[in-house]
């Protein structure tokens, strides 16, 4: 049975007077899993609810309606289920980098195909049996969002640090058979899985059909908060150029054969190995975007196309709050606007300096290093990125340290806009 948190209003849910505490305890006679059953089992133009109320009483309620309408039942969990955890000690895990007394909720690693579905979770596949794998194919999930890291077994298991995973490779040929879409990421780490590891995985992944469509090759992200850990070496610039040139020569190779890329840097190489950032058209249907591959170029186009001929000068002195990443490009692209135009680019001192992207900026990285500057500069207000918050309600916006946007804007003085 589910928990009903919420009915929407004016919905076939509320129409027929379920109300937030009932619980539903089937649909047409069968009983829901999670929201995958849910989703399919709805579709259906007639429907026979099973619902309780909260006294014990049991309504049979009978429903026809189109086969895409939703009834408007909103659950407690997005699930209706617990997330999936992962079964991993991933040598590169940024979640075991993460300073102890931390929100609970920052500690939990999921590994959850549904997550993977729904929200473009990367996931490792290696804590679902056949039957899930099956579950997948059945509802035809597509995409897929899958990590994958090597192609070699026994280097595959090293990075996980699980002894016993599954052969991924035989989920991804059932996958590709099935037709589900998928994408997959690479977290590189300097001297394991570079080189000629990362040669084998990229021909390993073209091999699996025509269902594999992308791959993005992501920098291992280091924390200073790595005592106990395995070593791993930050990537420098030379490393970071050989990167680039090895991934590109297999784009040349792949676009001959495809006429795709396949597989693409993020954009973090291109600003460790200090190089021009590759066009818009480069990224085709930019495919990796949430993994940091194509953001500047697509971030650089829509500001170019909403800047109008005559843009009015803005009033005030206006400070923008980035990570160090972004700097050069926010920078480039605010001289573009008419009136005073402060860019204050923020060094991540709560994580070290090796994390350089504004979603993991805190709230007392800002005030210390934006305050004095913005004032000294008559700064009338500051704009600051809304990937380094996280929204607990409808109206309360907090950062990685707990501080709260109300907080923040008034340690600095400044009104603060989230943009």
């Amino acid at each position: 049975m589910h928990k009903i948190k919420d009915v929407e209003s004016g919905s076939i849910a509320n129409q027929l007077e379920i109300e937030p505490g009932d619980m539903l305890l089937t649909i047409n006679g069968q009983k829901i899993i999670d929201v995958l059953d849910y989703r399919f089992m709805i579709q259906e133009e007639e429907l026979l609810l099973e619902i309780e109320k909260p006294n014990g009483e049991i309504w049979e309620l009978d429903i026809e309606k189109e086969e895409a309408d939703d009834i408007g039942l909103i659950f407690e969990s997005g699930l209706m289920d617990q997330a999936k955890s992962c079964h991993n000690r991933c040598i590169f895990c940024f979640v075991d980098q993460l300073p102890k007394k931390m929100r609970k909720s920052l500690y939990f690693k999921d590994d959850d195909f549904r997550l993977s579905f729904l929200m473009g979770n990367y996931v490792t596949l290696t804590n679902i049996d056949q039957a899930e794998a099956e579950r997948i194919i059945h509802y035809h999930l597509s995409p897929m969002h899958i990590s994958v890291h090597a192609a070699d077994l026994a280097l595959r298991r090293k990075m996980l640090n699980n002894s016993n995973p599954d052969d991924l490779f035989e989920y991804l040929k059932k996958f590709n058979d099935a037709g589900i879409t998928m994408h997959f990421q690479i977290v590189l780490c300097k001297g394991i899985n570079d080189g000629g590891a990362l040669d084998k995985t990229i021909s390993a992944l073209l091999n699996i059909g025509s269902k594999a469509s992308s791959l993005s090759v992501v920098p291992v992200g280091l924390t200073k908060y790595r005592e106990g850990l395995h070593v791993l070496e930050p990537f420098l610039q030379e490393d970071a150029k050989k990167v680039i040139n090895q991934v590109e020569k297999w784009q040349a190779h792949i676009q001959k054969e495809r006429g795709t890329s396949f597989v693409f840097c993020a954009d973090e190489w291109y600003i460790k190995a200090n190089l021009p950032m590759p066009p818009y058209k480069y990224y085709e249907d930019f495919p990796q975007l949430e993994n940091g591959v194509g953001m500047w170029a697509l971030f650089e186009r829509e500001f170019v196309n909403s800047i109008k001929p005559k843009m009015k000068q803005i009033d005030g002195i206006i400070g923008l709050v980035t990570g160090e990443a972004a700097k050069n490009l926010i920078e480039k692209l605010a001289a573009n606007i008419p009136g005073q135009v402060k860019v204050y680019s923020v060094q991540n001192n709560f994580f070290g300096s090796n994390v350089t992207t504004s979603g993991l900026l805190t709230g007392k990285d800002v005030i210390e290093q934006v305050k004095e500057k913005a004032h000294q500069d008559g700064c009338t207000r500051l704009l600051l990125p809304q990937n380094m918050f996280r929204t607990e309600s409808k109206f309360i916006e907090y950062t990685l340290d707990d501080m709260h946007r109300e907080e923040i804007e008034q340690k600095l003085g400044i009104p603060i806009q989230i943009i």
